[in-house]
């Protein structure tokens, strides 16, 4: 089969992009990279793939490099938008991940600044110091970190404490029903405070609703993402 046998090596994937918006004037100030292949029903179906392959680190240092030759080529970074990537801990851990990133920002005027890393939560980290190592030499080069689906991971907690993360990305969890959960308003309340305690930025993901979006400013939740924001496109159909 085509997927099995060339979809990495080949390329045979793409990345749609979804707005990530600052509630406060309701600007977009970033997107985020979503991984898209014809061939598979879900991007997580095309990684398990890989890592059956041995092929992890290939397909997901191809991807960083693909979405952002495509964001970079539609002038994106130049209007001033952040890119958020999705990466596996063990890709960063990678020797050819540093050799990469040199090539990828060579390129662009401080395109390091403008590119945010966001460690899946589906690879459970099997060595703090190695990682949070690995993510002080990438700051060296202005690259930002996230810490995505905070509420879903494997290592939710020890991530948020050991990694120097510049954003936190709240799962979806947060904001089903979070209009009518007492308990998780207070949650979310607590991250914001935790948060801003530690310099770092939340940010609310699944924005459904209108309502959504007002909890989410009465919450403190200044960026957030979601359905009710924009839904992820091609580049040819996001402003």
């Amino acid at each position: 089969m085509q997927q099995e046998s060339g979809f990495i090596k080949d390329e045979l994937f793409e990345h749609h992009f979804q707005p990530i918006v600052d509630l406060t004037d309701c600007t977009v100030r970033a997107h985020e990279a979503l991984f898209r292949s014809q061939f598979f029903a879900s991007p997580e179906q095309a990684f398990q793939l890989a890592v059956k392959k041995e092929q992890l680190y290939e397909l997901d240092s191809r991807s960083v490099r693909k979405a952002v030759d495509t964001y970079l080529k539609a002038g994106y970074f130049e209007k001033g938008k952040k890119l958020f990537i999705n990466v596996y801990p063990s890709t960063i851990l990678n020797k050819s991940f540093f050799s990469l990133i040199d090539h990828i920002i060579d390129r662009f005027p401080g395109l390091s600044q403008s590119i945010i890393l966001e460690f899946v939560e589906n690879e459970r980290i099997r060595d703090f110091n190695k990682i949070e190592n690995a993510v002080k030499e990438l700051k060296k080069y202005g690259l930002g970190m996230a810490i995505d689906d905070f509420g879903k991971g494997i290592d939710d907690i020890n991530r948020t404490i050991e990694l120097d993360a510049d954003y936190i990305k709240l799962d979806r969890y947060f904001t089903s029903h979070l209009f009518t959960s007492k308990r998780k308003q207070a949650y979310v309340k607590f991250l914001v405070q935790y948060c801003s305690q530690f310099k770092l930025k939340p940010i609310l993901e699944g924005i459904e609703t209108a309502c959504d979006i007002d909890v989410a400013r009465s919450l403190g939740i200044r960026y957030a993402q979601g359905y009710a924001l924009g839904k992820p496109q091609p580049l040819t159909g996001i402003s």
